[in-house]
């Protein structure tokens, strides 16, 4: 059973302005929905995304839960309960390319997205296209900091979902546990696929 409910936040969101300049716009809303569907004579329950009539669908476990945060879906994990995995808008475009002047911008912009009582943040690496599936076009920024005398790290992915949809994606949790914590965020993001005709029943007590 997946979880929906409201749940605390690692590391303050007050950057939502930063990420979602035009939240009421047409695109992708991802805002967090659930329906059954049906692969091989099996059903599952699943968690989808709406951009007009279409749905987008993601596999989860049972060690996920998901709440609306910030106009997007926020995961955390039971094993992992120190990291979270925020997916919203993005305030770029896919027509602001991943390079020149324009790079120099989304770096700033990832730097935005800590939590203002970060201290000591650097970028540690970026990464060119690190979702190479469905034609994806994205950048990742890591960044170390510390908060509360602990050392974090916060990974950003901007990735263009489309012509016209940018999503950041952004995991957050102390050094220790970011290699699981990121293992299994972009595991869930991997799932990501078009729900097809004829997939989908009314979902189960949603």
């Amino acid at each position: 059973m997946i979880l929906f409910r409201p749940t605390a936040r690692l590391l303050p969101l007050a950057f939502a302005a930063l990420l979602i300049p035009h939240f009421a716009s047409a695109g992708i809303d991802l805002t967090p929905r659930y329906i059954d569907t049906f692969l091989e004579g099996t059903t599952f329950h699943r968690l989808y995304f709406t951009d007009g009539a279409r749905k987008f669908v993601l596999s989860l476990n049972r060690e996920t839960e998901v709440a609306p945060d910030s106009g997007g879906a926020l995961f955390r994990f039971t094993k992992v309960p120190d990291a979270t995995f925020l997916v919203v808008r993005s305030r770029h475009s896919p027509t602001d390319l991943f390079e020149g002047i324009t790079l120099d911008r989304y770096r700033e912009s990832a730097k935005r997205l800590l939590p203002v009582q970060a201290r000591e943040s650097a970028i540690r690496e970026e990464i060119a296209n690190p979702f190479p599936i469905n034609n994806w076009k994205s950048h990742r920024f890591v960044l170390n900091f510390e908060l509360g005398g602990i050392r974090h790290v916060q990974s950003v992915t901007f990735l263009n979902l489309n012509a016209d949809d940018q999503i950041a994606l952004i995991v957050s949790s102390p050094e220790t546990i970011f290699e699981e914590a990121a293992h299994r965020s972009f595991q869930i993001f991997r799932t990501w696929q078009e729900m097809l005709p004829g997939d989908e029943k009314p979902a189960r007590g949603s």
